[in-house]
């Protein structure tokens, strides 16, 4: 199975189906997995009767079921392979009614996809439809999906689904930590570089916050949406409080990092002269402990980092 096959061709997908018999095939089904992948990515379509076994392979419980002598997560790297090609599949060929079975039966499996292609507004809408009533952990998954999507597909029909997220709870901590609100805000925050109507995304952000309990995410996500358009006055309105603070100056990070990572872009940017000493300034005023003037030193490392990135000539750093 190679990768250069003809748009119009078919994978011969019939041998995963031997996933579903169990016994030694699992290293055969591996193979033949990534091949339909690759395949697939390089514009190959999986047969119908093909995507409806599969689909229901998917919705097996008693399939994909490691055996004690194979290796751990064989089965469950075999499930995600068919997944991922079924997604791409149904994602090229703009069948929103397999994108919705395909959350039915592997919900975890499809949000975890790095999805990097033109998506329908159907498609977009078939994805993350009705994602509040998911687990935790596949809302935190889909958030980060949603930042590879951005950019190939205009994700403005799903913002208010990835501005809901913001208020979502958060467990655990390092590589366990489980929080939406993560790669929510930075999907809004890379939205918001490309978008000629940032003022009606901030609007939206702000309603969305509970100003009794508001969440330390979603302050984070405003302060660095105001950051971003240089409204640093409505930057300091956001600090209310002594506990708000870290959020805050986490926003202003979050706006300076995103823009001198921009630069390094081809594309025209609004912003390109923007203010990074006034912005680390401003941080530095807020900074009232220790581990205020931690994330203020942190930003002048990740900027420092992406300084190469944005020196092109006419445009030189203006960070000091």
């Amino acid at each position: 199975m190679t990768s250069s096959l003809p748009t119009s061709e078919c994978v011969f997908a019939e041998e995963l189906l031997l996933e579903g018999y169990g016994g030694p095939s699992a290293l055969y089904v591996r193979d033949q997995a990534r091949g339909v992948v690759r395949a697939v990515h390089a514009g190959a379509a999986v047969a119908a009767d093909d995507t409806n076994k599969l689909v229901d392979l998917l919705g097996d419980p008693q399939a994909f079921v490691n055996e004690p002598t194979e290796p751990a997560h064989l089965r469950g790297d075999n499930r995600h392979n068919i997944a991922k090609a079924l997604l791409i599949h149904a994602c090229r060929t703009d069948d929103p009614g397999l994108v919705r079975r395909l959350r039915q039966v592997a919900p975890s499996e499809v949000h975890r996809i790095d999805l990097r292609l033109p998506l329908s507004v159907a498609c977009l809408l078939a994805l993350f439809d009705g994602l509040g009533q998911e687990q935790l952990a596949v809302r935190h998954a889909a958030m980060h999906m949603v930042r590879n999507i951005h950019g190939h597909t205009d994700i403005t029909p799903i913002l208010d689904t990835v501005i809901s997220e913001l208020a979502s709870p958060e467990h655990g901590r390092g590589y366990r930590r489980v929080a939406p609100a993560d790669g929510a805000r930075w999907a809004l925050l890379s939205y918001s570089l490309g978008t000629e109507d940032s003022g009606s995304l901030r609007e939206r952000v702000a309603a969305a916050i509970d100003p009794s309990t508001p969440t330390r995410n979603a302050l984070r996500t405003l302060a660095a949406l105001y950051a971003v358009a240089e409204r640093f006055d409505r930057v300091l309105s956001l600090v209310g409080r002594a506990s708000t603070r870290g959020a805050v100056i986490g926003g202003i990070h979050d706006a300076v990092c995103g823009i001198a990572g921009n630069h390094g872009c081809a594309r025209h940017l609004p912003n390109a002269r923007y203010p990074f000493t006034e912005a680390i300034t401003l941080a530095e005023g807020l900074a009232t402990n220790a581990a205020h003037r931690k994330q203020v030193e942190d930003i002048r490392k990740r900027l420092n980092h992406l300084r190469p990135r944005q020196a092109e000539p006419g445009n030189p750093p203006s960070a000091t």
